[in-house]
């Protein structure tokens, strides 16, 4: 038994050190082929073998070869969809929602087969099933506290070393290529040494119980929510731009407290009648939170179409209307708690046949979204110079490149000239300028002169120069240090007010305004450049500053000059 607890262990720490090691040299990689890594698998298989290690042996074995296969056929077919039309891999920030997608599908998944593997049944009862899962949540949990208790040592040590003029041990530790796989080996052996003891089941009970007894106040706090709607109206809620996020929390936030409640179906924590009402009360308002979700997805895409990432809310929507309408079914038809392992099965079944549809090109999203996207340019619902040509180019990979090639050969749709034109233009982007200036969070450089273009220009038929528009464009990433431009998508939301506020400047000033922020530009005609020299202070807005009453006047104080210090004195009000 020594010897094989021997192997495991050093199996453990060598998957640890590889995974740790492969997605540490990842952190650094934004372009290149090695963006081309089954990170599925490398984040998968290890928590899976962690996870599964007590039951070490070849069905163990076989298990996670099976598992590492079906991710490795997965992400081959991933790669092929988004292989960029350039010859480069690049970073894509939707891959992160396939990440998630397939870790919660293999999460669900691993107690059915870790049951399978230890009875070498597939006839498991569903309590075995769900108390299998219970302890793979507590088990990364407890995981979760050694670490930070770790790392709050390790950072505690590399303060003294600091102090002490050691700075490059710092620096060392704290480096992806070390820090990740030390996360990844204190995650790996944290979970097989509390494997060895027991605790971790009653740990578990206690966590449970817990959570049990807050479902009752969660449930008032539902219960009120959903009644309150039809005075409050939806506005409110929708003009949050989040309630979609918001509302898929508290379902996801019912669902963990009632399988924490009535745990596999069998037993109920709540003693008092009224209490365990007043619990189920929160089952019935599940499918209203998913109506609520979906009309407010729905909204978003009639406005905007598909994309990668509302097809991937969708996706997370829908499992949870499904697994909230199925408790709320089981509630009102009087059969809950008994029906809670079978909505669960049925649910997580569903779960994965959507996955392995998502990995396929039957719902491929990319494809969707390109589709989509193309079909509102097509009809007219989105106009040409409003369309984004670069997202089809970079973002949706494959299918997107089909979608340009295309859109490149129409003759009869409406603005098919202006379409073709834009078309070559996002074709002519730089790859490696547009994919710095998203990690940068700025938009492209088409859209920046849309925005000017669009801008208020203030006195009344004053306007920016080409060359001084040009200067703009080019130093857009130094405005955005003041103003944060990022989130700047119209130029309506944009003022430039031409007024000398500078008293010692030779040339012109001008004012660039948007709510709540402005900033002072001084201007060299000569050159068509700028230079900022100040920032507007107080509450700005752009109906007040781009009125006719704007005027300039002269401080009530002047500034104190100690050497090379100004300071100035600011109105007690």
């Amino acid at each position: 038994m020594y010897g094989i607890d021997r192997v495991r262990y050093c199996w453990v720490g060598v998957s640890a050190l590889l995974q740790g090691l492969l997605l540490g040299r990842y952190v650094y990689t934004f372009s290149g082929v090695y963006l081309a890594l089954p990170l599925t698998v490398v984040v998968v298989v290890p928590f899976a073998f962690w996870l599964g290690q007590e039951h070490w042996g070849r069905r163990l074995k076989r298990f996670l070869g099976a598992l590492a296969l079906i991710l490795a056929l997965f992400h081959a077919y991933w790669l092929w969809s988004v292989f960029p039309a350039d010859g480069e891999f690049y970073y894509l920030p939707a891959q992160n929602l396939n990440l998630i997608r397939i870790c919660v599908a293999a999460f669900l998944f691993l107690p059915f087969f870790q049951c399978r593997i230890a009875t070498w049944s597939w006839r498991v009862p569903y309590s075995e099933i769900f108390f299998q899962l219970c302890r793979n949540v507590f088990l990364l949990f407890q995981a979760v506290i050694v670490t930070v208790i770790f790392w709050s040592l390790l950072l505690t040590a590399s303060l003294l070393f600091d102090i002490i003029g050691l700075d490059q041990v710092p620096k060392i530790v704290f480096n992806p290529l070390v820090a990740i796989p030390l996360t990844s080996l204190t995650f790996a052996f944290s979970i097989t040494l509390a494997l060895k003891h027991p605790g971790i089941d009653s740990l578990g009970r206690w966590i449970l119980s817990i959570l049990a007894w807050l479902l009752p106040p969660f449930s008032i706090l539902s219960v009120v929510f959903v009644v309150s709607l039809p005075f409050s109206g939806l506005k409110t809620l929708l003009d949050t731009g989040q309630a979609s996020t918001l509302m898929l929390m508290l379902q996801l936030g019912t669902i963990l407290l009632a399988n924490a409640a009535w745990l596999d179906g069998t037993r109920s924590p709540f003693s008092i009648r009224a209490v365990e009402a007043i619990a189920t009360l929160s089952l019935l308002c599940l499918p209203i939170y998913t109506a609520l979700c979906l009309y407010s997805l729905g909204l978003r895409i009639q406005q905007y179409g598909w994309s990668v990432d509302r097809i991937h809310a969708a996706f997370f929507v829908v499992m949870a209307g499904i697994w909230g309408l199925g408790y709320a079914g089981a509630a009102a038809l009087r059969q809950w708690p008994s029906a809670l392992g079978r909505v669960n099965t049925s649910a997580a079944l569903i779960f994965g046949i959507l996955v392995i549809a998502m990995n396929s090109p039957a719902l491929d999203p990319y494809r969707l979204s390109a589709n989509s996207q193309a079909e509102r340019l097509l009809t007219g619902q989105t106009d040409p110079n409003a369309f984004d040509f670069l997202y089809l180019r970079f973002n949706l990979g494959r299918y997107g490149n089909y979608t340009l090639d295309r859109l490149a050969g129409i003759e009869n749709a409406p603005k098919a000239t202006q379409i073709r034109g834009n078309l070559t233009e996002a074709r002519a982007m730089n790859p490696r300028e547009y994919w710095d200036n998203v990690r940068n969070g700025l938009i492209p450089e088409r859209a920046r002169r849309e925005i000017l273009s669009r801008a208020g220009v203030h006195p009344e038929g004053r306007s920016l120069s080409p060359a001084l528009a040009d200067s703009l464009v080019a130093k857009w990433s130094l405005l955005d240090r003041w103003l944060s431009l990022r989130s700047v998508r119209n130029g309506s939301e944009l003022a430039f007010i031409f007024k000398k506020v500078v008293n010692d400047s030779d040339g012109e000033n001008l004012l660039l305004i948007r709510n709540g922020q402005g900033i002072v530009l001084d201007l060299f005609p000569v050159s068509a450049d700028f230079e900022i020299v100040g920032t507007i202070q107080g509450p700005v807005t752009l109906d007040s500053l781009t009125s006719e009453d704007l005027q300039v006047v002269r401080p009530r104080f002047m500034d104190l000059q100690l050497g090379d210090l100004r300071f100035r004195i600011l109105p007690v009000r």
